[in-house]
């Protein structure tokens, strides 16, 4: 069993979220990252074909780019929020 390349645990790694090192106005930027409206609904509305088992595979790939692309704010939020503790 080969090891599969995981780009959100390099990230992580690269981002050390555990280290609470950013600037206080670097991380309230952070902290508001947010999907447009329109991302939100379009994500939804995916994860609501998923669950039925009815999306194409260009709408696989558009799912699992949202949940890759949401899983490296997590990991920027988490950060962010340890640099602003006191």
């Amino acid at each position: 069993m080969g090891v599969t390349f995981d780009s959100t645990t390099l990230f992580r790694r690269v981002i050390e979220p555990e280290s609470g090192s950013l600037a206080p106005d670097v991380a309230r930027y952070i902290v508001d990252l947010d999907f447009r409206p329109e991302d939100h609904a379009r994500f939804e509305q995916l994860s609501a074909k998923a669950q039925e088992g009815k999306l194409s595979v260009e709408e696989t790939e558009e799912l699992d780019g949202f949940l890759h692309v949401d899983s490296l704010l997590a990991i920027m939020r988490l950060k962010a929020e340890r640099s602003l503790r006191p």
